[in-house]
């Protein structure tokens, strides 16, 4: 049988918790968060009970968190503390408020170090204990948040952010060096067979990485391709120092070779323009809110399987989206405020068939009729 009661219910805050569900890959950093709460109770326990050395044998064996609820408000889990026990194997030592206490008190110690890092101080914790937030917190995203104690009535400051866990990563005396998840376009510029090491570039910068065999193919092919700047998507971890600057590259996780005209490449890309792009006296820089939304767009609703557009900024700040055979040529000028766009179709063969069309990007009607103006292309 188990004994339980509530632990806590944070509040995730960002775009993948909008539709109120659970990334999988979050569960790991809670995960981390459970081992930390049992490592801290052990020593909180022993403060309390000067005249024991050591923590009673199980005193977490059978102790663990429980994810029993998903609420909405945008994602709030809600995690149980539970306590198997059973006549061979008894696990609480004391009367169950008081055992439990102990797991409470290292919970509260964990929201404390968050509101400390917030306010600007450093926290006062040894650094065996502050290394478990290289895991936890990993899988955030930038513009995620967990609001560890989810009430909108207290005035603490428990948001807990990627640049809260990388002050807290930094704060630790050891060592200078913290790691986080990345998402990067990447060159392969060479292969050391006799090494058994790659080249990463990225950003001008070279990093070096053992040869995955895993990802053999696509290492060759991005190599062989390298002249022209054949990108490479990949997901890892990254190290970076003190100064939030790139130390080196590590446990990657998929690498995928890129189409030449993706999207999200070309729009990273626009997205450094600066004013006055164009000759050095006019082009507006695009707004980056406004092209990740037509991103997003793009992304929901433009069909896979089509061929992808060329993409150009305007002297505006708009884009321009263009597709082209040897017949038909395809021109789509957005304006990215209002995401309406007029589109422009060309038959090389057949004036009679030209024709103008405004397009609505809000609207999904709007792009399964896009979507089926591009399939002639095919």
């Amino acid at each position: 049988m188990s004994t339980e009661k509530e632990f806590f219910a944070p509040r995730l805050l960002g775009h993948r918790f909008d539709d109120h569900t659970l990334p999988v890959n979050i569960l790991e950093d809670f995960s981390a968060f459970e081992e930390l709460i049992f490592e801290l109770s052990k020593e909180i326990y022993l403060d309390k009970n000067p005249q024991r050395k050591r923590v009673p044998k199980g005193f977490t064996d059978n102790v663990y968190l429980k994810l029993a609820d998903l609420e909405e408000g945008s994602t709030i889990p809600k995690f149980l503390i539970a306590v198997i026990t059973n006549l061979t194997n008894p696990a609480i030592y004391v009367p169950n408020t008081e055992y439990f206490s102990y797991f409470e008190q290292a919970r509260d110690k964990v929201f404390e170090i968050v509101e400390i890092v917030n306010s600007g101080k450093s926290p006062n914790l040894d650094s065996k204990f502050l290394n478990y937030f290289n895991r936890i917190g990993k899988n955030l995203e930038e513009g995620e948040s967990i609001d560890f104690l989810n009430d909108s009535n207290s005035g603490r400051n428990l948001n807990f952010t990627r640049n809260t866990r990388r002050k807290i990563l930094l704060s630790r005396e050891e060592k200078i060096e913290y790691s986080e998840k990345i998402q990067e376009n990447i060159l392969i510029s060479s292969i050391n067979k006799k090494t058994q090491t790659f080249n990463i570039e990225l950003n001008g910068v070279i990093y070096e990485h053992p040869f995955l065999n895993d990802f053999s193919d696509t290492i060759n092919t991005a190599f062989s391709e390298y002249e022209r700047k054949t990108l490479v998507a990949i997901n890892a971890t990254g190290v970076f120092n003190e100064q939030n600057g790139l130390i080196h590259i590590e446990d990657i996780e998929s690498m995928d070779i890129l189409d030449p005209f993706d999207v999200s490449v070309r729009i990273n890309d626009l997205l450094k323009l600066k004013d006055k792009w164009y000759d050095g006296s006019i082009g507006k820089s695009l707004n980056e809110e406004q092209i990740n939304i037509f991103k997003n767009l793009f992304d929901n609703y433009y069909d896979t399987q089509l061929k992808l557009p060329a993409i150009f900024p305007t002297i505006e700040g708009n884009i321009v989206l263009e597709w082209k055979n040897e017949e038909i040529e395809i021109s789509l000028e957005i304006n990215l405020i209002d995401l309406n766009a007029e589109l422009l179709y060309f038959d090389m063969n057949n004036d009679d068939n030209d024709y103008e069309k405004k397009i609505d990007l809000k609207n999904e009607s709007h792009w399964l009729e896009l979507n089926q103006i591009i399939a002639k292309l095919q």
